[in-house]
């Protein structure tokens, strides 16, 4: 659905300060821009039949949510869903925090990735997270893109004397001993904290996904390793007070304000936490924008630290202290480089670094430096990070999104302004002609097996990468697929000439991803290669100027096991069918389904069994995390022992014919769950047994 002028927009208040500010300045930027507003105030809901009824009275276009915690953003155990998936009109999500970093329950993060999944053709996602951005990708979920904070704060007169030397306004505990406590996984969230505290550029994301993959236990769905991913994200995110606590502690230059601190206010609690130093002192929390913003032009250094569950992100304190036209110095993060040209300047890697850049900034002699820093910063904010741009540039990424990324996919990296028709442009910043901003020298922002044909003309030699950027195309290429190359070669002047190169490439760089010269391939291998490449045409051409450039043609060499490979891999000596009659509703087949798996389950050979589940309609992730539930549930309740080993659970499709008549000769026996008309079953299996549950105690039938 594309966004007209004027188009009516629903939003919710958020009992949360930062949200509702987030609220108001998307608010009075959509009605800047000509929309209509509805607004529900979150007090006024007393049961959600009233939300669903306003939104039934006041037909708007686009949902907009921007809170986490909001209602409809709330998951209903009563319904086994969130509640926006209810609501059959577009929704746009604003994630201005990490994206599950409030839900710390592995089953419900599961559960929402899924209800994305489901609602992914009627919904956008606008990411402050990068890795965010980049994850739901992953699963298909392409009306995707990153976006920065913005800040609605304006800049007034400059101050003639400053009440605080170094502030830091927001909730802190005194050390990270207060917040770990004894959780199952505090050793590896203290060693991965203090890592960063160490080295305050580290990014944890990593360590996230080795959690993930340690925890997976054979399992290799993606939303599995995501959810478990962003539940260890969510566990990292309450460590956060803590942790700046030991960043704090530890600064041993000018006198450091602290206006927030101990959180226990907010619970009622008389608890008040603080780090016994001479140069740190505590002031009570502000709440309103204004003091706020008088605190920001009020102090020579704002300090941030940024919480634990972000990597990449430059969050809203950063923003806000630019938008007054403050100094801030806050801890690297890689949106730096992109919003501003000081971010050298006003970042700092080290606690050690952070000292040092206290002191000179203090320092009477460098006072002109930090406000031309000051003036500088506020400028790149304020074109780059008010309101007005922000929900302009979404809005036209909406327009132009593309809807429907499982046609055959084009894509023209780097494309600048010159994207040819039918192709989705990427490139770091965004214009007119740019589809899907993004970081290249990260994972492309496409699913595996995705592009039919990639166009990459005059970009990877900015990429930092030579083995990352060859990785990358090959994943997200198709089998066969074409990989349309143009890069300047070494032989000439333009490899060196632009002061942005930052990779240099001849003709015999890509003879080290071909399969034609496997000596070179193999050596790639070893630096970390993990793909083929086949070469279509490599050839040079002079461009004047003594630049020359390589025209190479490559075509993505992968596994072309047929489809249904993976049906034959899973076999083993007993392979059975449960084929659910699926006129019937759900909540019958799964009371049928339960008494079949619980005779599968207790049966003396189950561990040689492989079991094809046939389903119909539903999405194959749906599918599986349905039956998972039921099995699971089953074991717990009927105390059933599974140590000794399991049956294999596979999920076809119905209409899967390949699959049924690859496998066909390898079935045993057809399990009709509340089937009817058994002669349907014959069409798909001819001269198999079809078995009862008296059948399957039977062992005659194994033989």
């Amino acid at each position: 659905m594309i966004i007209s002028t004027p188009s009516k927009f629903l939003l919710e208040t958020s009992p949360t300060p930062i949200y509702q500010r987030i609220i108001n300045a998307i608010k009075n930027a959509l009605l800047e821009l000509g929309h209509t507003i509805v607004t529900i105030d979150h007090t006024e809901i007393r049961a959600i039949n009233e939300y669903f009824l306003i939104i039934k009275k006041e037909s708007p276009d686009f949902l907009l949510l921007t809170n986490p915690c909001s209602v409809l953003a709330s998951y209903s155990e009563e319904l086994d869903k969130f509640m926006f998936e209810n609501i059959d009109i577009p929704i746009i999500f604003i994630h201005h925090d990490n994206i599950f970093s409030n839900l710390y329950n592995f089953k419900i993060i599961q559960k929402k990735l899924t209800s994305f999944y489901r609602i992914r053709e009627r919904c956008w996602h606008f990411c402050l997270e990068y890795d965010n951005f980049l994850d739901l990708r992953s699963l298909g979920i392409n009306n995707t893109f990153s976006i920065p904070h913005a800040s609605e704060f304006t800049k007034s007169s400059p101050i003639i004397k400053y009440e605080y030397e170094v502030s830091f306004l927001g909730h802190v505990l005194p050390n990270l001993s207060l917040t770990i406590g004894g959780h199952p996984f505090s050793h590896l969230l203290q060693s991965h904290i203090w890592q960063r505290i160490v080295a305050l550029d580290t990014r944890l994301s990593p360590y996230a996904n080795e959690f993930a993959t340690n925890q997976l236990s054979g399992s290799n769905k993606t939303i599995d390793f995501l959810s478990l991913k962003y539940f260890y994200i969510s566990l990292l995110h309450i460590q956060s007070q803590g942790f700046r606590g030991e960043i704090l502690e530890r600064i041993d230059k000018g006198n450091v304000s602290i206006i927030g601190g101990d959180t226990a206010y907010i619970h009622g609690s008389d608890r008040n936490l603080v780090i016994n130093k001479e140069n740190i002192k505590y002031y009570s929390p502000k709440h309103s924008d204004n003091h706020v913003q008088q605190i920001y032009q009020n102090s020579q250094i704002n300090l941030n630290i940024t919480s634990l569950q972000f990597d990449d992100a430059v969050i809203n304190r950063v923003i806000d202290v630019a938008a007054v036209g403050g100094f801030v110095l806050t801890d690297w993060r890689s949106g730096l480089e992109v919003l501003t040209g000081v971010h050298r300047e006003i970042s700092y890697k080290s606690i050690e670094e952070l000292n040092e850049k206290i002191a000179y900034y203090l320092h009477p002699n460098h006072q002109q430096e930090r406000l031309d820093i000051a003036e500088a910063l506020h400028q790149d904010i304020r074109q780059k990070c008010n309101y007005l741009t922000i929900v302009e540039g979404m809005i036209s990424q909406i327009n132009t999104s593309i809807k429907d990324m499982s046609d055959p996919l084009r894509i023209d990296l780097g494309c600048g302004i010159w994207k040819p028709e039918g192709f989705i442009g990427v490139d770091i910043s965004p214009s007119p002609n740019v589809d899907v901003v993004a970081n290249l020298n990260r994972r492309f922002p496409f699913s595996d097996n995705s592009a039919e044909i990639i166009r990459a003309h005059d970009v990877i030699e900015h990429l930092d990468n030579r083995i990352h950027t060859m990785n990358e195309l090959w994943r997200i290429s198709k089998p066969d697929a074409l990989i349309d190359i143009r890069v300047p070669s070494t032989d000439g002047r333009g490899a060196f000439q632009d002061p942005t190169h930052v990779s240099f490439w001849n003709i015999n760089s890509f003879l080290y991803y071909c399969v034609e010269y496997p000596a070179y391939l193999k050596l790639c291998r070893s630096y970390g290669f993990k793909g083929d490449f086949s070469v279509v045409s490599l050839t040079e051409e002079l461009s004047g100027d003594n630049v020359i450039h390589i025209n190479a043609l490559l075509k993505a060499v992968k596994d072309t096991k047929p489809e249904y490979q993976m049906y034959l891999d899973a076999l083993r000596d007993i392979n059975l069918v449960l084929f659910p009659d699926w006129q019937k509703s759900e909540e019958e087949i799964a009371n049928y389904l339960y008494s079949y798996l619980e005779l599968i389950l207790k049966h003396p050979e189950k561990k040689s069994m492989t079991i094809f589940v046939a389903f119909n309609g539903l999405d194959n992730e749906e599918f599986n995390s349905w039956l998972v539930d039921i099995i699971l549930s089953l074991i717990i309740e009927k105390d059933i022992d599974v140590s000794d080993g399991e049956p294999n659970f596979i999920t076809v499709q119905i209409n899967d014919n390949r699959c049924w008549e690859n496998i066909s000769t390898y079935i045993s026996g057809v399990l009709p769950v509340q089937f009817s008309d058994l002669t349907k079953l014959s069409t798909y299996f001819p001269n198999i047994d079809i078995l009862t549950a008296h059948n399957l105690l039977d062992k005659r039938w194994l033989d």
